[in-house]
């Protein structure tokens, strides 16, 4: 089941750094992702579609609450 979600990273957190870093490299062909919203400097943002399980494997403080959508 696809969902949406909205990803966020805090630049200077190391630990958001590599899970992001680890689930682009895995999910990546799966997830259409806007272009970077965030400043760049500090945050970056993205608006997301991918598979719900997608957002499971990323830490919920990085997401927003995930919302499915009707199309696969």
């Amino acid at each position: 089941m696809q969902a949406r979600a909205t990803v966020s990273v805090t630049l200077d957190n190391e630990a958001e750094i590599l899970a992001i870093n680890r689930w682009f490299r895995r999910w990546g062909p799966r997830l259409h992702c806007s272009d970077n919203q965030g400043c760049g400097c500090c945050v970056d943002v993205w608006q997301v579609e991918a598979p719900l399980e997608a957002f499971d494997d990323l830490p919920a403080t990085m997401r927003s609450q995930p919302v499915t959508s009707e199309h696969p």
